[in-house]
């Protein structure tokens, strides 16, 4: 017995100390380390610590039924290649032709909201692929579909489990998948099913829209996945690979079919779903889906009998639009604008009436499965569950978000850090009805509560600043909770039956002809025959099975080349249901349009490169080149001017600037009054109309731009870039050598004449506005214009300038402003001032100047750019074509100004860190003070030429 007292155990209580003290300072430090850390940091060790695997965890998942391949490019980029005749946005649910395509595109694409719609029309869309694949210098293919995402995900990060998929694989994709991935030949295709990905990131442009968060836009034309032989060849790999999870995703594919066809292939699939062993848990992985008629099939056939459901906030909202649920007025939401207090009376309601209950027998909801839902937003996640079949769902959920952030920007609790961004508020509210709210906390994350016996949990989500790829990220999510989770359920039901529908096998009858048939069309023949027979068997559809009225040849024909077919001749499992002599001879043929097309696609390429609106300074660095921008009316002031009179030269004695007194002295001879006294001495009240304001504005910004040129000799060997704001381009244009001084002045005089007459009809003017995620805009414009009808006023209200992220410029008149500034509130957005200006610029009170303009540039001289200058109609670079240019100066007098878009584009001329000049020549600091706004790292490389 050792004596704790003794004095022979001293020892013994100095080890004890010395072992004490370190732990204590190991435990009392802990917490001050974590609150040293970043938040997204300390959110990413929280998460790493909530994590934590099941005691059960499943062993063998099976995954169906789409696949395909994903050609991702820049949607903005492949847009402004196709040949679309329309400006408009508007939704479609079924693209038809690349008007409908453009429209949807740039829909989805002012919400910054994930979209996919299907295209009727297959030339239409192998053209777009054909132009997806001329844009990029080398094709990229990825993984696609969810079924083969979600099953690359599980392969490769969850070892243990065994992943069976089946879907049409074609050779891309074979090449493509994880080597583990089990696979079957019965529904493999000799050419990938392709979709486009259309990919754009916060802040791209489109015509007037600007993106407010990164997203994607898919389309396709599908022909296999939502066919019934792969629908059936799923259920039957059921029976035989005695699965412990099924994953069944591309019901959202059945949408485009006609009503008969899918709603047999809903029964058909509800039906196999009855006839799961109900011991083993079904989760559907939603996908978009446009028709409402379709949606209400898919809530009252299968969303009940499945037992897991994983879906985003645009296809919850569409659920809730479609079905009367609460909220329903939210779809289309917006990522920034997603509320948690009403997803989650969304989520009650939907899991409440289509999810099981357990308290009442007599009740249709007993009979259902559902009980487990996973929410993913941009922002925030969201696990929903009732009942005790489902566990480990808080890990599941930290474990999704987790995934997120890894997969989004690479980011772990080590590294990358600074490329994602908490974007929560640290106090919202969770649950309306309860009175729940939640308080933020990085080292306390999840958040769980419950609402009579349905149980949330909540978990903020770190958002990527610059994703790569956005497409397959909810796949991701939702692969990785569920592997996460925990499932075992106490059978509620003895009836349990085998699957009794078996499809005959093709590639055996069709082998059986290989030896006594040998002629190809023959060949051909006994393959239709034995497709036909299969097909009357599984009451299938020829038309998605055979390629539709144009022959069973087209399944050989679909193999383009042989890098298609390369991946499945090297692999000794792969069969065809034709001899390889066949595939060979179709091969060569086909590589041998396939380079004519190509030689004459690169003959029509190198004529479009003629036409190249862009001018190349790459002997320039771009550290070295120099954007030059020139201001607009409203920045005037009294003195303007004064300052580019005189140069710093040597020995810093200030002298007069002779270039910059001719141009006051020429201009003064043009418009017949004094300009260089007007500029200097005023009066304001004078300087400050129109009629005075724009060639003083002018003159003022060319004589600055001579006192830099003064300043520095080889200035004009490093502008590259211009841009002018609405006047400003008058001396854009001037600078590239398209203008003399003499002329653009003179064009100038003209225009600001008849502006100002046009401005006289009707009382209007200008005002700036802020506005947010949750602004209508588009009503408040439309209700200030039916507002103006009913007073027998003038309906006049547009946007006249895009400024920048949040603010713009309305142009109306005075009743509609004066509506919008006493309905700011219930519109969501806010007015911050109304301009001194004297009428309603850039909007179509401002048409009544085209003839005037017109006149006057027959009587002047154009010549092409020597540098780069932006339109503000277009938002864009001008190209050579003169008749162009002076089409979209007469466009622009009547049409908003899109500087934030041309911003946009001079943020992005920087080449890694390294960024060109932005020097504004000028009046004021104004355009400054918005780039400021459109890019800190820019602003650093402004200058401004004082005037």
């Amino acid at each position: 017995m050792i004596f704790w007292n003794g004095p022979y155990n001293r020892l013994l209580r100095l080890a004890f100390v010395f072992a004490l003290v370190p732990w204590l300072y190991s435990t009392f430090n802990e917490q001050r380390r974590i609150q040293s850390y970043s938040v997204e940091r300390a959110l990413m060790l929280s998460w790493d610590k909530i994590v934590s695997q099941p005691s059960i965890f499943f062993r063998r998942v099976i995954v169906g039924i789409n696949c395909n391949v994903d050609l991702i490019v820049s949607g903005t980029a492949l847009l402004e290649h196709i040949n679309s005749t329309t400006t408009e946005r508007k939704d479609h649910e079924v693209l038809t032709n690349i008007n409908d395509l453009y429209e949807a595109f740039t829909y989805f694409f002012s919400r910054g909201a994930p979209s996919e719609r299907h295209m009727s029309d297959e030339k239409t869309f192998q053209d777009l692929v054909q132009t997806a694949g001329d844009l990029l210098q080398r094709s990229h293919y990825y993984i696609g579909g969810n079924a083969a995402l979600m099953s690359e995900k599980i392969a490769s990060s969850f070892p243990k489990t065994t992943t069976y998929l089946v879907g049409p694989i074609g050779p891309r994709l074979q090449a493509l998948l994880h080597p583990s991935i089990v696979r079957t030949n019965s529904t493999r295709i000799v050419k990938d099913e392709l979709h486009v990905i259309m990919e754009y990131k916060q802040g791209e442009i489109l015509g007037e829209y600007v993106a407010p968060a990164s997203s994607r836009f898919i389309t396709s034309h599908d022909r296999y996945s939502g066919s019934s032989v792969v629908i059936e060849m799923f259920f039957k790999a059921i029976s035989q690979f005695n699965p412990d999870l099924i994953i069944l995703t591309g019901v959202h594919l059945l949408k485009h079919q006609n009503r008969e066809m899918r709603m047999e292939k809903l029964r058909l699939i509800k039906r196999n779903l009855m006839q799961v062993d109900p011991k083993v848990p079904v989760h559907l992985e939603m996908g978009s889906i446009s028709d409402s008629d379709y949606v209400q099939e898919v809530l009252k056939r299968i969303i009940p009998h499945v037992d897991s459901l994983a879906l985003n906030e645009q296809e919850l909202a569409f659920f809730s639009h479609v079905a009367n649920g609460p909220y329903g007025d939210l779809y289309p939401m917006s990522p920034g604008a997603v509320h948690v207090h009403k997803v989650v009376e969304i989520l009650y309601w939907l899991i409440t009436t289509y999810g099981y209950d357990k308290t009442n027998p007599s009740s249709a909801n007993y009979g259902y499965k559902l009980s487990r839902i996973h929410f993913h937003s941009l922002t925030f996640h969201l696990m929903v569950y009732r009942g005790t079949d489902w566990s480990n769902l808080g890990a599941a959920l930290a474990a999704g978000a987790r995934a997120a952030a890894r997969q989004a920007c690479q980011a772990t609790a080590d590294n990358n850090m600074d490329n994602v961004e908490l974007r929560s508020s640290i106090s919202l509210l969770l649950d309306k009805q309860l009175g729940k709210y939640y308080n933020f906390e990085p080292q306390k994350p999840l958040v769980s509560w419950m609402r009579n016996d349905v149980v949330f949990v909540y978990t903020p989500v770190l958002v990527c600043k610059f994703p790569t790829r956005t497409v397959g990220l909810d796949d991701v999510i939702s692969a990785t909770g569920l592997l996460f989770s925990q499932f075992y359920r106490f059978e509620r039901s003895s009836a349990w039956h085998k699957l009794t529908e078996i499809i005959s096998e093709v590639e055996e009858s069709t082998r059986k002809c290989y030896e006594s048939v040998k002629p190809v069309n023959k060949l051909v023949l006994c393959f239709v025959r034995n497709i036909r027979q299969a097909a009357k068997k599984s009451k299938t559809d020829l038309k998605y099975t055979t390629g539709s009225n144009r022959g069973p040849v087209q399944w050989i024909e679909d193999a383009a080349s042989y890098s298609d077919a390369f991946s499945t001749d090297i692999d000794s499992f792969a069969t065809f249901p034709y001899p390889r002599q066949v595939r060979r001879f179709i091969l060569i043929y086909n590589y041998a349009l396939i380079h004519r097309m190509k030689t004459a696609a690169k003959v029509k390429e190198g004529l479009q490169k003629q036409k190249e609106k862009k001018i190349n300074f790459c002997h320039l660095p771009i550290e070295k080149q120099v954007v030059i921008l020139f201001p607009g009316q409203g920045s005037q002031f009294i003195g303007m001017g004064s300052k580019a009179c005189i140069s710093v030269i040597l020995q810093r004695f200030l002298t007069e600037c002779p270039t910059a007194m001719d141009l006051y002295e020429k201009a003064s001879e043009v418009l017949k009054y004094d300009v260089k006294k007007l500029c200097f001495e005023g009066p304001k009240t004078k300087i400050d109309q129109t009629i005075y304001c724009q060639p003083a504005v002018f003159v003022t910004s060319m004589a600055a731009m001579e006192k830099a040129k003064q300043d520095d000799e080889h200035l004009m060997e490093k502008v590259t870039y211009s841009a002018g704001f609405s006047v400003g381009e008058f001396n854009s244009l001037v600078l590239a050598g398209v203008l003399s001084f003499e002329d653009a002045l003179r064009i100038l005089k003209v225009r600001a004449e008849t502006m100002h007459d046009c401005s006289q009809k009707v009382p209007s003017g200008m005002m700036t506005i802020q506005v947010h995620a949750s602004t209508d805009l588009t009503s408040a414009i439309h209700d200030s214009r039916k507002f103006a009808i009913e007073q027998n006023d003038y309906s006049l209200c547009e946007i006249a300038n895009f400024l920048f992220c949040g603010v713009k410029v309305i142009g109306a008149s005075k009743v509609c402003m004066d509506f919008l500034e006493q309905n700011q509130d219930r519109y969501g957005f806010k007015v911050l001032k109304r301009l001194s200006v004297g009428g309603a610029f850039h909007t179509k009170l401002m048409k009544g100047a085209k003839s005037s303009l017109r006149k006057i540039f027959e009587e002047v001289q154009f010549k092409k750019p020597k540098i780069n200058i932006f339109s503000n109609y277009t938002g864009h670079l001008y190209n050579d074509d003169i008749n162009a240019i002076k089409s979209n100066l007469v466009k622009q007098v009547y049409n908003p100004v899109k500087w934030e878009q041309i911003q946009q584009l001079l943020f992005r001329l920087h080449e890694d860190c390294n960024f060109p000049t932005y020097m504004e020549v000028g009046p004021g600091r104004q355009l400054g003070t918005m780039f400021l706004r459109i890019s800190k790292k820019a602003f650093k490389f402004y200058r401004n030429v004082s005037c």
